[in-house]
């Protein structure tokens, strides 16, 4: 079979599992993999012959897609702006609105001119780095891309999940990144008394109400870990209320949380950071027009970090 019949076939057979862009995109992804040559390159070669054993590896593949596992955890990796990060079904696939997210803080940190906002009260505190936590880091993409993208900063990523850990801390060593990974569960006050005093925390935070898993792919549902996406329908901002509580005893005076939100939810956390005493709370759009995530500084009243 040649290189361009082989794309469209494995398109043809994902008809089932995905659609339309989405089908095609998966089934370059596959492709891509297979040839090692990017879309370009591999147009150039559209009519040569597939070797046996990449020929194999297609039809392997289109087998394994139609029970429905995302193309990321059959490949084994996922691009997460530039880094090429390990994932598995213990953590999320990086989406590309996460990305924003953390080029929003890249650009706000650099336009400020700062290297950090204020030191801190004990020895640990006291230093000239910029120092930022990720709050449920997963593959740990976050942590590493901002580590990446500000190398000076002190990085730390935290998460409940063991074999979360292990995925991000096997991606920072693969990548030589360095971040400090912590298990913390967050929603446990004792247990965030472990984590640093920083000048910014970053999350992206399980968001999604049990009762929409309906709408959902099912090879999202299937396969992506639930307590990484999912929150009671009771109390769908739970982990905001307790990144805000938190933000204000850890953050230093000045300092930023940003966290990606459910796009149903944008007025509802805005309001949550602002009742909690946060100034310059601002929601933002990704480049799909949905709301998606919101920014909020702790001013001098309403920071703790430094009694």
């Amino acid at each position: 079979m040649k290189t361009g019949e082989a794309e469209q076939w494995l398109q043809q057979q994902l008809q089932t599992v995905y659609k339309g862009a989405e089908k095609e995109a998966v089934a370059a992804m596959v492709m891509e993999h297979i040839t090692n040559l990017s879309r370009g390159e591999r147009l150039l070669i559209k009519e040569e012959e597939l070797s046996e054993v990449q020929l194999n590896d297609v039809i392997k593949i289109a087998q394994l897609l139609n029970n429905h596992p995302p193309v990321q955890y059959i490949l084994g990796y996922a691009w997460f702006c530039g880094i090429k990060l390990y994932v598995d079904s213990s953590v999320l696939i990086p989406r590309p609105e996460t990305e924003e997210l953390v080029d929003w803080i890249i650009k706000d940190v650099q336009s400020s001119g700062l290297k950090i906002f204020k030191k801190g009260t004990t020895n640990a505190d006291n230093t000239t780095e910029l120092k930022i936590l990720d709050v449920g880091t997963g593959s740990g993409c976050i942590a590493l891309a901002l580590k990446k993208g500000l190398p000076r900063a002190e990085v730390w990523g935290c998460d409940v999940s063991e074999k979360a850990l292990n995925v991000a801390r096997r991606n920072g060593s693969e990548a030589d990144i360095r971040v400090d990974f912590q298990g913390v569960d967050f929603l446990d006050d004792a247990q965030q008394k472990l984590l640093p005093t920083v000048d910014i925390i970053v999350s992206n935070p399980p968001y999604i109400p049990a009762k929409d898993k309906e709408q959902m792919a099912a090879n999202v549902i299937i396969n992506e870990p639930h307590t990484a996406l999912f929150v009671p329908d009771t109390d769908a901002l739970i982990f905001y209320r307790s990144l805000a509580q938190f933000g204000k005893k850890r953050l230093h005076e000045g300092g930023t949380i940003y966290v990606e939100i459910n796009e149903d939810f944008g007025n509802e956390v805005v309001q949550l950071f602002s009742n909690a005493g946060y100034i310059n709370v601002e929601l933002k759009k990704d480049m799909q027009g949905k709301n998606r995530m919101v920014k909020a500084m702790i001013g001098a009243e309403t920071s703790s970090a430094w009694q």
